[in-house]
């Protein structure tokens, strides 16, 4: 609340009163003058602080929005032909959860159709929402808890959905046990011993592998990985742009996966 106003404009009235000789005429003067100075000064500048506020609050929504519906695209797509359960849910989220009007939905069709069909990775999309939203934790779980409901949407949870999923959970420094929790809204599981998430576990989702595997088993998973999807292969047998985006994304994290559990390997 603004106070400044009322009394700058409250010991004014109070000079005033005071020198016109009336009985009480300070004590009248100044109640005169904080009314006076509350609205004139102060009910303006509290109005503007709130339509300023207000309208942060519209861009920060947005901002989380866009990142809502550019991930959960790349997430829907990772096990192939986005279906109507997965269509239905966004659906779902634009008029429900985000009660949309028109030009918000077509907002936000656009931006789930643009990052269906860009070839960015889902980890840069991730990190690039955790560098807007690192800070905000509600928004963070928020984030993850959408990505589930997004993967459950068609009825299963597919390996692939899964990998990207615990690279979200790594990004945004989700620990085991509140990756399990949020999963358990979705799928039934079994309980299993409380484990810490380690950064490794989405590379080793990635080839397929365990960390209690030896380095040779997963160096021939990663072998046999890296020749089903390299661009080159993937093209000699005529592949579809969309699957040969497909096949760059998926030779990239294979390699990558590679590399980071290969390293940590020697280190250790």
């Amino acid at each position: 609340m603004e106070l400044k106003g009322k009394i700058i404009a409250g010991l004014v009235g109070l000079f005033v009163g005071d020198l016109s000789g009336f009985p009480l005429g300070g004590l009248f003067g100044f109640i005169l003058g904080t009314i006076a100075g509350h609205f004139i000064f102060d009910q303006p500048k509290e109005t503007a602080i709130s339509d300023g506020e207000f309208r942060a609050y519209q861009r920060r929504q947005g901002q989380f929005i866009y990142h809502v519906f550019r991930m959960c695209a790349k997430l829907a797509k990772i096990d192939g032909a986005i279906n109507r359960a997965e269509v239905g849910y966004m659906e779902q989220l634009m008029r429900q959860h985000f009660r949309m009007n028109d030009r918000g939905r077509a907002q936000a069709i656009k931006i789930w159709k643009q990052a269906k069909d860009s070839t960015e990775p889902f980890d840069l999309a991730a990190r690039a929402f955790y560098t807007d939203f690192g800070r905000d934790r509600h928004h963070i779980l928020n984030m993850m808890d959408l990505l589930f409901a997004t993967a459950a949407a068609d009825g299963g949870l597919h390996p692939r959905e899964e990998e990207l999923l615990l690279r979200a959970a790594g990004v945004f420094h989700i620990g085991r046990l509140q990756y399990d929790r949020i999963k358990s809204r979705y799928y039934q599981t079994a309980p299993k011993p409380q484990q810490r998430l380690s950064p490794l576990d989405p590379h080793y989702t990635a080839l397929g592998a365990k960390p209690t595997d030896s380095l040779e088993d997963i160096k021939k998973k990663y072998r046999a990985l890296a020749m089903k999807w390299h661009p080159d292969k993937v093209l000699s047998q005529g592949a579809s742009p969309d699957a040969l985006r497909h096949a760059k994304e998926k030779f990239q994290q294979i390699n990558e996966a590679w590399e980071q559990i290969e390293a940590a390997r020697k280190t250790s």
